[in-house]
């Protein structure tokens, strides 16, 4: 395979040769194959182009090679040059690992200055969370049965925090403020998981507080429940069991309706849509070039030398260009 300096240089795309170092190679031979694999031509189903594309990605690792030899002063322009004269073969992974410690350093004293003068910077608004649907919310919600729940413990909750109420302002008028504080605490709580949605529009915190609140009335709805059973009178289940029909009542007479109406009416709106702006140099986020610049070479995998590489290249003439 033939191939002239100007050719390389050409199918390389290096625009000055002088300032090229011999670890920007291995970025040249990627982007080179990047740009020519017949892969990207494929689809157009023309030989000629296929060929031509074939031909210069299989040129590519020569041209490295020529370019190689002339950095290192045994190649020069315009000399005949053989298979015979390549380079002992390293591959350009290995030849980055070797280098990148003396590339981490250099773009380690370029970096504020980078980042102060935002050069080759953009700015990309990230999508962390592509959010939910409100009527998906809302079914989830109805499924889940927090209403319902809601209204047997503020019915159970209510009868036996009152009763201890009055029995702790009996023993200590403090005791009996005690218990009232925390029954009014559980009735509010009750109200607020009767209200729809009410865990995802709450604050995180007072969401938690609400759900331990209206579980607490659930704990006594079961251990009442235990005992009815417990006891074989089947007038005392069923006392214990009305308020459980009443709010399953609620639940499909009121609540079901009243929740189709509102995925009527919510459509497809989506909430919880969460974005970050990024800072970008060189197409490459700010924390990942933090990252790079204090991760270990030998621990980076084959991308991330490669883009070590590309940003040492991108990055290292910042001072000289601002």
């Amino acid at each position: 395979m033939e191939l002239t300096f100007d050719q390389a240089i050409e199918l390389l795309e290096i625009t000055n040769i002088a300032q090229l170092k011999i670890e920007d190679i291995p970025q040249l031979e990627k982007t080179a194959k990047k740009r020519w694999h017949p892969d990207k031509v494929s689809h157009l189903n023309n030989a000629t182009t296929t060929q031509e594309y074939t031909t210069k990605f299989q040129q590519v690792e020569l041209a490295c090679q020529m370019v190689y030899s002339f950095l290192q002063g045994t190649y020069q322009a315009g000399q005949n040059f053989s298979s015979s004269e390549q380079r002992v073969h390293e591959e350009p992974e290995d030849i980055i690992r070797k280098n990148a410690p003396e590339m981490q350093n250099e773009l380690k004293n370029n970096w504020d200055f980078v980042k102060k003068n935002r050069y080759k910077w953009t700015q990309e608004d990230v999508l962390l969370s592509d959010g939910f649907k409100l009527k998906d919310l809302l079914h989830e919600d109805f499924e889940e049965d927090l209403a319902m729940l809601s209204v047997i413990s503020l019915f159970f909750g209510t009868i036996v925090l009152g009763i201890l109420t009055v029995f702790g302002a009996a023993i200590n008028p403090n005791v009996g403020w005690f218990v009232f504080g925390i029954w009014v605490l559980h009735a509010i709580s009750c109200l607020f998981g009767f209200a729809p949605l009410s865990r995802f529009w709450l604050p995180q915190g007072l969401a938690n507080w609400m759900v331990k609140f209206v579980n607490l009335g659930v704990s006594i709805y079961n251990f009442i429940q235990y005992e009815a059973h417990k006891s074989n009178q089947i007038v005392l289940r069923l006392l214990v069991q009305i308020p459980v029909l009443f709010a399953k009542l609620i639940k499909y007479v009121v609540l079901f309706p009243l929740n189709e109406i509102a995925k009527i009416i919510v459509g497809n709106k989506v909430v919880g849509v969460v974005k970050q702006s990024v800072n970008y140099y060189a197409e490459a986020a700010e924390w990942y070039v933090d990252a790079l610049l204090i991760k270990q070479p030998h621990q980076m995998n084959t991308d991330e030398l490669f883009d070590l590489s590309y940003l040492h290249s991108e990055l290292s003439q910042a001072k000289s260009d601002v």
